[in-house]
């Protein structure tokens, strides 16, 4: 996909420990500041800002450890990837964001950061991520809990952690791979393509994901295992939507169940949430359909 829509550009943005790479779409209107999942880049933002439309101004960076933004040596975890955000706003100019959207750990990002950052972000979006999959436990405290936070992660998200590991010989053997996952095989699109087209670095026949491990491991710390996130949800002030999708990572059972949810977040004033209807934890942004659902959703809490 040579066009990627909307006066799409990317810029550079200097941040403690290195250089954020940024994709901006749009000039004017509403500000979106979009955060990524786990082992993504800013370019799963592809289709939400075409379903926006013109009119829209989205701000999504390579979250530091991922896509152009991997050679920032650390600090890792949610606080780092906060400062970063303000960090983008700032080198931007803008005083105060209409939007925060994060999905998956972007969720839990946007979490932190709007807590620690109250008057920079109007709302916050949490699409299928954001809340505590489970309570914070003893696991952060073992002696070898780097291995257990590991093994967690696999059994979390599987393939997407396995191929850190490897070796690609071609973007199309990468494609691939990626076309055997279950929450891909049957919603292919060039929105897909051009998403983990852009993963990949390095030269064939040894083209390599970008995403750093270390700085995921250490990120799943904070995002599952230690406090902070729980913490920072108590904290936030201004209206939450989670947007949770029916199937999860390997197009099964969600990843959120709905009481789950609901108890999760009990006690959040200004909390709300709905259900997109037939996408999973990838597809609630990178097809066609779900993006459009977002896309709404994210107009409504703009009063568009």
């Amino acid at each position: 996909m040579n066009d990627v829509g909307h006066g799409y550009q990317t810029i550079d943005v200097p941040v403690s420990g290195g250089t954020l790479r940024v994709g901006l779409w749009g000039t004017s209107g509403p500000v979106i500041v979009c955060a990524h999942g786990i082992t993504a880049n800013h370019r799963e933002f592809r289709a939400l800002a075409d379903q926006l439309g013109p009119g829209y101004r989205l701000i999504a960076p390579d979250l530091r450890g991922r896509g152009r933004s991997n050679g920032i040596a650390g600090p890792w975890g949610m606080a780092a990837h906060a400062s970063d955000l303000v960090a983008v706003l700032n080198h931007l100019s803008i005083a105060r964001a209409d939007l925060l959207l994060g999905h998956s750990m972007g969720g839990f990002v946007a979490a932190v950061t709007a807590a620690q950052a109250p008057g920079r972000f109007a709302q916050v979006l949490m699409v299928d991520g954001g809340v505590p999959l489970m309570k914070v436990g003893f696991i952060a405290w073992l002696p070898f809990s780097n291995y257990f936070v590991e093994k967690l992660t696999e059994k979390i998200i599987g393939p997407s952690l396995t191929r850190l590991d490897m070796t690609f010989a071609s973007r199309e053997v990468y494609r691939d791979f990626w076309r055997k996952h279950p929450a891909l095989a049957d919603d292919w699109s060039r929105y897909v393509e051009d998403y983990i087209d852009y993963d990949l670095e390095g030269e064939p026949p040894a083209l390599r994901p970008s995403t750093r491990k270390e700085a995921l491991l250490r990120d799943v710390r904070t995002q599952l295992v230690e406090d902070l996130v729980p913490r920072s949800l108590t904290q936030i002030r201004c209206p939450v939507r989670f947007l949770r999708a029916p199937r999860g990572l390997m197009n099964d059972k969600a990843l959120y169940a709905e009481d789950r949810l609901a108890r999760a977040t009990r006690g959040m004033a200004q909390f709300s949430s709905a259900t997109i209807a037939d996408v999973n934890h990838f597809t609630i942004l990178l097809s066609e359909p779900g993006a459009s659902a977002v896309a709404a959703e994210a107009r409504v809490m703009l009063g568009a």
